[in-house]
């Protein structure tokens, strides 16, 4: 999802680039309020932190905040590589702590071309607490290129290097300016030998957990993730103090002999059943989201491309519908993330009530995201599916503070395949994804049904009156 959220503001940074709008603002001939406007509603409609543009010194000349008291106007960031890379004609991708803000996140950036060389730089930030709602990891965290933690499940993680990170080695003035701090603290891991393997502590007086790292993204991101040993050790050891007695009874009766073969295999079979359960208990947390219930993006995954291809095999329909929660991230900021987890729960249950009885799956596939796995056959069916979707969520009347009135609504995109074309998954994800965006254009609270492969696009429809 990480992936897949970057590449898309990489494409839009690369396409705003190319805007009249900025292009004007840059070459000094359009009208910078409008231009401010603009890169307000792509803040908005992308939950970005900052978009903002750049001079070709470096020096911020129109932003999303400019209506702030505190604002980027002005400001000059021509230190910043994600600036000098983008003069020099590439897209860029850095993380750092906002000079002004304070907040860390990711910018993208795009040379804005002119006639004669480059006006300017288009910059979008994606700030680490959106960037948190996408994953999750109930423990570990995710770094950058550089080893620093920009997301995490503890704050006190926040801000550090791992064993090994080349941010260690900055000086005072490059770690000040990148992450506006003159010296990075070391993330807590210390190894300890467990039965021949590896395994951590995260804390001084912390228990044992198994980790596990993995790179993912252009922009070279490694996520850590750790369980604790602490149960499988617990029960292992109450069961092998069990039967060492019983070995014990053995050896008073006269046993001696067959004590040792008696232990060993009593001992391996309890431990062959606390391991299969603990495999039964994570082979559960792999496949559904704790906060909801619902299944999780990994079986989304495994379940929407066996469905697609049994509809490129056989001719079967696959629909497909994409939503999420409008303003959600407005909400978290005025009422908190436990008041944000329970319109998640409450979203995920009245959904998954009315959409079960007609067969449909229904996944959580990151922060305020969802996709159904329909069974509508036609794009009427579809049609009726999504706007089920849209009228159950607003008739619960759940509170959203934009005004006094307002109530949680939600976005959506679908798309009907038939298998009549070589379209991918990854083609029909990403249309349904598109018609999503389309349905937020058009003012939230609606839907977008997609063009399937086999006709033109059709326009995208919303609502009824």
């Amino acid at each position: 999802m990480t992936e897949f959220k970057f590449d898309t503001i990489r494409k839009l940074t690369a396409l705003l680039a190319t805007d009249s709008r900025i292009v004007a603002a840059l070459k000094g001939e359009g009208d910078l309020a409008e231009c401010t406007r603009y890169l307000q509603s792509v803040g908005d409609t992308l939950r970005l932190h900052r978009a903002f543009l750049l001079d070709t010194k470096g020096i911020c000349v129109a932003s999303n905040d400019a209506n702030l008291a505190n604002n980027l106007l002005g400001v000059n960031l021509s230190d910043r590589e994600y600036f000098i890379r983008a003069m020099r004609g590439e897209s860029a991708a850095q993380f750092v702590v906002g000079r002004v803000s304070t907040i860390p996140g990711f910018h993208f950036s795009a040379p804005v071309k002119g006639p004669d060389g480059y006006l300017g730089v288009v910059v979008l930030k994606l700030d680490t607490d959106t960037l948190a709602q996408q994953l999750y990891l109930p423990t570990g965290f995710v770094t950058d290129s550089a080893g620093v933690v920009v997301v995490s499940d503890t704050p006190e993680n926040m801000l550090r290097v791992v064993p090994g990170g080349s941010a260690a080695l900055l000086d005072p003035l490059q770690c000040r300016l990148r992450y506006q701090r003159e010296r990075l603290d070391s993330v807590y891991l210390s190894e300890v030998p467990m039965d021949r393997h590896k395994a951590w502590l995260l804390r001084p007086d912390g228990k044992p957990h198994l980790c596990k790292s993995t790179s993912i993204g252009k922009e070279g991101l490694s996520v850590y993730g750790f369980e604790s040993l602490a149960p499988l050790l617990s029960e292992t050891a109450e069961s092998f103090m069990v039967h060492l007695f019983t070995a014990f009874v053995f050896l008073i009766m006269g046993f001696a002999v067959m004590i040792g073969t008696a232990v060993n295999l009593l001992r391996d079979r309890y431990l062959r059943g606390a391991l299969e359960k603990l495999n039964d208990t994570l082979r559960v947390q792999a496949q559904h989201d704790s906060l909801t219930g619902l299944l999780n993006r990994r079986m989304f995954d495994e379940m929407a491309e066996a469905w697609f291809a049994q509809t490129l095999r056989l001719g079967v329909p696959f629909s497909l519908v994409l939503f999420d929660i409008d303003h959600f991230k407005r909400l978290n900021d005025a009422f908190g993330h436990q008041a944000g987890d329970n319109v998640l729960r409450e979203i995920a249950a009245c959904v998954q009530n009315v959409l079960s009885r007609q067969g449909d799956r229904v996944f959580r596939i990151g922060g305020e995201e969802f996709a159904v796995l329909a069974s509508a056959a036609n794009e009427t069916q579809l049609r009726l599916v999504m706007e089920l979707i849209r009228k159950t969520v607003e008739e619960r009347r759940l509170q959203h503070p934009d005004s006094a009135g307002a109530v949680v609504t939600v976005s959506l995109g679908g798309l009907l395949v038939r298998g009549c074309c070589d379209m991918t998954f990854t083609e029909a994800f990403r249309k349904s994804d598109e018609a999503l965006y389309n349905a937020k254009a058009r003012g939230r609270n609606c839907w977008v049904l997609s063009d399937d492969c086999c006709q033109p696009a059709a326009p995208a429809k919303s609502r009824p009156a």
